[in-house]
């Protein structure tokens, strides 16, 4: 049932956002977009998940406006369903101002933005009406929407539509975080980097995902789950790719030269028991149903709320990345890149990932 809820909703959103009045007409020889999801921005209390990544979040719009990127946000931008609107901005005002003043700009002169179930209500009529009697203008100029696409192919959305108590009864759900939830999160001072989740809800409502941009051959890109995902494949799919192409190498290298290669092999395979010990022992499922990799499809940009930074999705004059900016050095870190247009026509054209568009490996 979900699973029909879910390809039913995307698709009447699809087809309206990709009507050419509503569809950003996106150059892929030019046009430099940066999309972030899932910033959860609070009250700057024990329950505001963002705060401890504010000012790596302030620094990467910064690097992003001067290389001329324009912002989109995928959704759960505000926590309103921790916060009201005014408590949010009192604490992360200059961000929201910034953000705005980046965002990506739609026909009609306005600034675009996706919204989610956690921030569903900057779309209701009532919370105009909030901030008209605020005397507050911050959103005049922004243009909130459930989706957008970027030509014909590139599908954005926040990724809750479909699912009874995000989509349907995300009041009752707003009124269990506000009044249960964040209450628990400041006593016990508990789930200050996010809410514990589900896994094997997060797997299956992600295959739904891909397989609604597999019938449709488009490139969707999401947020929600708040785990990066780049063409299909997740972190730990890469270990996985990563370790057994090391293994081969190693087994083609001479003894001089195997030790730096199997610190390597060592260290990720660390990671990956690490993911598994995460998930209680529970192996993350393939979007593929056959042995072999899934078409590169599904894209997620993650969250601005993991302990150790944030994530995001770069496009950039034909290439598409998956960006980890780390909290403790700042650094900008490149997890995945690829060229847009070939991802694009193994979309099309059905076809799975191969050696051609497996991660790539760093000289060792």
């Amino acid at each position: 049932m979900f699973t029909r809820r879910t390809a039913k909703k995307f698709s009447k959103i699809y087809k309206e956002a990709k009507k050419p009045e509503n569809r950003f007409h996106f150059d892929l020889e030019k046009d430099c977009l940066v999309l972030f999801s899932d910033h959860h921005k609070g009250d700057g209390s024990a329950a505001d998940d963002f705060k401890k990544n504010a000012l790596l979040y302030e620094s990467a719009l910064s690097f992003y406006k001067e290389n001329g990127f324009k912002l989109i946000v995928l959704g759960d931008n505000e926590e309103l369903w921790e916060c009201s609107y005014d408590q949010i901005l009192a604490i992360h005002r200059q961000i929201i101002e910034k953000e705005i003043e980046i965002a990506l700009v739609s026909p009609n002169q306005k600034k675009i933005r996706i919204w989610g179930n956690h921030d569903k209500e900057v779309s209701l009529w009532r919370f105009r009406r909030f901030l008209k009697a605020l005397g507050e203008k911050i959103l005049n100029k922004v243009d909130h929407r459930k989706g957008l696409c970027l030509g014909e192919d590139i599908f954005l959305i926040h990724g809750h539509q479909g699912r009874f108590f995000e989509d349907k009864a995300w009041r009752v759900s707003r009124w269990a975080v506000q009044f249960v939830w964040k209450t628990m999160q400041k006593i016990f001072k508990i789930g200050i980097d996010g809410p514990a989740e589900n896994y094997e809800i997060r797997d299956d409502l992600e295959f739904q995902y891909y397989e609604w941009a597999k019938k449709n051959k488009v490139m969707l890109v999401c947020g929600h789950t708040h785990r990066a995902i780049f063409a299909s494949l997740t972190h730990f799919d890469r270990l996985q790719i990563e370790i057994r192409h090391l293994e081969k190498l190693l087994k083609e290298t001479p003894t001089e030269g195997r030790e730096k290669l199997e610190k390597e092999i060592n260290r990720k395979k660390a990671e990956r028991e690490k993911i598994l010990r995460k998930r209680s022992g529970i192996m993350p499922k393939s979007f593929a149903k056959h042995p072999g990799w899934p078409i590169p499809c599904y894209f997620n940009a993650g969250c601005c709320g993991y302990t150790n930074g944030i994530t995001c999705l770069e496009i950039e004059r034909q290439t598409i990345r998956l960006i980890k900016w780390q909290r403790d050095s700042g650094e900008r870190i490149v997890l995945a890149e690829e060229n847009i247009q070939l991802l694009l026509k193994y979309i099309k054209e059905s076809r799975s990932v191969d050696e051609s568009l497996e991660p790539k490996l760093k000289d060792y």
